[in-house]
């Protein structure tokens, strides 16, 4: 592919061959035909339209999506062009982002073939929901992962089993949107860019057919599995729960993206996504010497977070950093007891104290703050005397048991 370009035209022959076209975008209303199945590669908006008209045959509708596969990997694996989505088009029934790309209008159909039924999504609401469903198919990934349209939905079963998640994997924009992606890095990005334009996905997912759609999941999970779960192609609210369950059944290359896109997360300080790592215990993947290498810098206080932060991530952290044995973690708690005893910051200390991060401190550790617990403060003064008396009759009762 010639690197200056950023549209390639082909055409599908009967015997499965594609031939590329000598066109530019603005003159393709001009050579469209009904018998044509066209792929069409918009690498300025990363997205390759399978272009079908409604007389053209079925074996080449049906190798259209192998042909668009082939070029979706020729542009992933050339570093001068971007991921692109590949999203089916039919005519007469061509979503918005398709016409608002060329700039055409939606190419009435005159005639099609006897043995192709169509219905046009403006005319479904007079047809029972019975017939609209299309008939059932299954894509196999891997030896865990598939793919299944079952009654017009696009369902993943991980070992048989379904897994429930957002799939809604395909973003409703016009021409003039893409604009504001040009320099994403990640789905994750466009989402958090799409999420502001006042746009609702999953509110709108049915812009396209169901099996359109299941075709773009398809191609979608495909490549993220071909490309060993690249996090650039699947956004995270998808990827990172497939990645745990392969993870968990033994999928080697899913542990190590798994713990990669963690890492990286965490590097980024994403916190709203190491909230969720934390809850979900996505943190037992990593050994102790893996934590400590990749909290370095907040184990070294050169991270500073705000109030509120401090209470929905750097405090749930630093307990279950404490649990798994990471001492440096503990001196933090203390520190951060001590000083706010010192200020007498009663709410922040009570705070601490309440929610009993102070029960993972050491009997050493507990009486230095004890002494500096106000005797006005009767509940904190208590609790901490409760935490010491149960570490000195845990200590006797081992003592006894040895002997």
């Amino acid at each position: 592919m010639n690197e200056l370009k950023h549209f390639f035209a082909y055409e599908l022959e009967n015997n499965g061959e594609k031939r590329e076209i000598d066109l530019s975008e603005d003159k393709l209303a001009k050579i469209l035909r009904p018998e044509q199945v066209l792929v069409l590669v918009r690498e300025d908006l990363r997205r390759i339209f399978i272009w079908k008209g409604a007389k053209s045959s079925v074996k080449k509708r049906f190798i259209s999506f192998s042909a668009a596969r082939i070029l979706q990997k020729e542009l992933m694996e050339d570093p001068h062009f971007h991921i692109c989505k590949i999203i089916s088009v039919d005519q007469g029934d061509e979503v918005q982002e398709f016409l608002d790309a060329f700039n055409i209008e939606s190419m009435e159909v005159i005639e099609r073939l006897a043995d192709m039924k169509y219905v046009r999504n403006r005319d479904r609401g007079d047809i029972s929901k019975e017939e609209l469903f299309p008939k059932e198919r299954e894509h196999r990934i891997n030896q865990h992962l598939v793919l299944k349209l079952i009654k017009g939905k696009t369902e993943i079963y991980i070992d048989e089993e379904p897994f429930h998640q957002c799939k809604y994997l395909l973003l409703n924009l016009t021409q003039k949107d893409f604009t504001k992606f040009e320099y994403i890095d990640s789905i994750d990005e466009a989402f958090e860019i799409y999420n502001k334009m006042e746009k609702n996905h999953e509110r709108e997912h049915n812009i396209i057919d169901p099996e359109s759609e299941f075709i773009d999941h398809c191609s979608n999970l495909q490549a993220w599995y071909e490309y060993d779960y690249d996090l650039r192609i699947l956004h995270s609210s998808l990827s990172i729960p497939l990645l745990k369950k392969l993870a968990f059944l033994g999928d080697k290359k899913a542990i190590i993206r798994l713990k990669e896109s963690i890492a990286t997360r965490i590097a980024s300080k994403h916190y709203n996504s190491i909230i969720f790592y934390l809850n979900e215990k996505y943190l037992g993947l990593f050994s102790n010497e893996e934590l400590e290498v990749i909290f370095e810098d907040w184990l070294d206080k050169k991270v500073n977070f705000a109030p509120m932060e401090k209470r929905r991530l750097w405090y749930p952290l630093l307990k279950e950093l404490i649990e798994r044995g990471i001492s440096k973690a503990r001196e933090i708690i203390k520190k951060d007891i001590i000083f706010y005893l010192k200020e007498n910051n009663f709410e922040a200390y009570r705070y601490l104290l309440r929610k009993d991060f102070s029960q993972l401190l050491t009997l050493k550790d507990l009486e230095d703050v004890y002494d500096l617990i106000p005797i006005k403060d009767k509940v904190a003064l208590r609790n901490v005397e409760r935490l010491i008396l149960n570490i000195n009759l845990r200590k006797r009762r081992d003592t006894k048991e040895k002997h």
